[in-house]
Order: C-alpha cells, then structure tokens, then sequence
C-alpha cells in the first residue's frame, strides 16, 4: 500500500473538504488532478499505519469520524466513509506485506 494510492483512494471516496476530483479513477484518465500533497497526507498516513497494525473498518471509520468533526470541522458524503474503506481494505489485500 503506497501514499499515491491512497491518495487517489481518498479523492475518488472521502474527500470531505470536497477538492472537485473524485469523478476520476484514476491517474492514467484524461484530466485527473491528484490531491493536493498535503491536503490529507497525514491522516492517510495514520490510516495506512492502523490497518498494518490490525485495525478493523469501525476502527478506522471512528478515526476519520474524529478526523472529519474535530480537525476539519467538515463531515463528508453518506456513504463515502464505507466506499473509501472498502477500497482501502481491498487496496491492502492486494498490496504485499511490508
């Protein structure tokens, strides 16, 4: 599991700041922007470090619960939380053990 790939995980699923990109797939579409370096590094980062560690999905979707109401003040789409999870989770069985 890669920091770019998160990155397009999150601005396709969760992306409660609403940078406009999430209509994209991917990187090799005609006209996809990524996320901003930084917009949401370190809280992907946190993410990434939470399912090597072990954590299951109501774990991580209670922290970008806090993520979303205590650091942004934002809260993102119904249903984007789960998408973005479940991506995330496929991302990481597909990705080899580091």
């Amino acid at each position: 599991m890669q920091l770019e790939e998160m990155r397009i995980l999150c601005a396709k699923h969760w992306n409660p700041i609403g940078i406009p990109m999430e209509s994209t797939a991917t990187s090799r579409e005609p006209g996809f922007r990524p996320l901003p370096a930084d917009e949401y590094d370190n809280y992907l980062l946190q993410i990434m470090s939470l399912v090597v560690d072990g954590a299951d999905p109501r774990q991580i979707s209670d922290y970008l619960g806090k993520v979303e109401n205590e650091y942004l003040g934002l809260s993102s789409p119904a249903g984007s939380k789960d998408d973005f999870l479940n991506a995330v989770f496929a991302l990481a069985k597909r990705s080899p053990a580091r």
